[in-house]
């Protein structure tokens, strides 16, 4: 199962790296719900049972610990030069 999760969660760590200079970040909220969604629906299916009834059994805090761990970026901003100097 931790295989399955460190899996989804490098996917999702992977993409926020690469989009992290982006400005539009609010859209890799929905991109983490659809892989946290597709990693319970695997683990659901490997333990053949229904997503909520593993979610139950297990707690969604099995999901919280590995994608909530992101990694701080820190974005650079140079201030535009107008014109250059002679």
């Amino acid at each position: 199962d931790s295989d399955i999760i460190e899996r989804f969660g490098r996917i999702y760590r992977n993409l926020s790296h690469y989009h992290s200079g982006s400005s539009k970040k609010k859209s890799l909220y929905r991109v983490k719900y659809i892989l946290r969604l597709s990693c319970a629906r695997t683990l659901a299916r490997k333990h053949k049972s229904t997503v909520r009834a593993f979610l139950k059994r297990l707690g969604s805090e099995l999901l919280e610990e590995f994608f909530t761990e992101e990694e701080q970026v820190f974005s650079l901003t140079f201030p535009r030069v107008s014109s250059i100097s002679r």
